[in-house]
């Protein structure tokens, strides 16, 4: 009945616009994080899911129509791989002081996702800490084609889990997508349209860009 209740409240206040919907979903969202610094924008269509589960900083800018998800990955009966060094809670969203993420990105934490401070994500980037795969990168043997589609059977499912690690300082730029396992040094930017994944080595204060 409670989550019934904050889905009315939240669809009701999630595209009121101006100055009087930016202070209303702030002073609603404070209280739904699991830690809440001050000062943060929260414009119009923003979706948040499992916002028990994020921690923010101050200072944040999160534009219209952005998606966040939070929430740990469940791996009973699963078949799966962990790429990366776990720093982050799996289902944590942890953005730091000064972070924009710009119109129309999508940041899901079911891995753990960490943003450091000073960062933008800008317009049509994606970062996934979970997806899925077409084999089992575990057992050579196995020659089953995996489904990608969360609504197969479990059994016809293979996941690739991983912290992203984003550091401080750093630029993910438009229309980016970051896999689960990936890590961002600080001051490094990730140039427009790039695709960086786990298997990508990066030096601290550099430009990045995918083949």
């Amino acid at each position: 009945m409670i989550k019934l209740v904050k889905q009315l409240v939240e669809s009701f206040i999630r595209n009121i616009g101006g100055v009087f919907g930016i202070k209303l979903r702030y002073l609603y969202y404070k209280h739904q994080f699991k830690t809440c610094g001050s000062k943060i924008i929260i414009e119009p269509g923003v979706f948040f899911e499992n916002a028990e589960f994020m921690v923010f900083g101050s200072n944040i800018w999160i534009d219209k129509n952005v998606i966040l998800v939070g929430g740990a990955f469940n791996s009973t009966g699963r078949n799966f791989s962990q790429k990366g060094k776990t720093l982050v809670k799996w289902g944590e969203l942890n953005i730091s002081d000064g972070v924009h993420i710009a119109p129309f990105t999508l940041i899901q934490a079911h891995g753990g996702v960490k943003i450091g401070k000073n960062v933008t994500v800008a317009s049509g980037s994606k970062i996934y800490s979970l997806s899925h795969h077409y084999k089992n990168l575990e057992n050579l043997k196995d020659t089953k084609r995996y489904s990608f589609s969360s609504m197969a059977n479990l059994e016809d499912q293979y996941m690739i889990i991983g912290n992203v690690i984003v550091g401080d300082y750093a630029a993910i730029g438009l229309n980016s997508v970051i896999l689960p396992g990936s890590y961002i040094p600080n001051g490094t930017w990730v140039s427009v349209m790039s695709t960086v994944n786990s298997s990508d080595q990066m030096l601290s204060n550099s430009v990045f860009k995918s083949n």
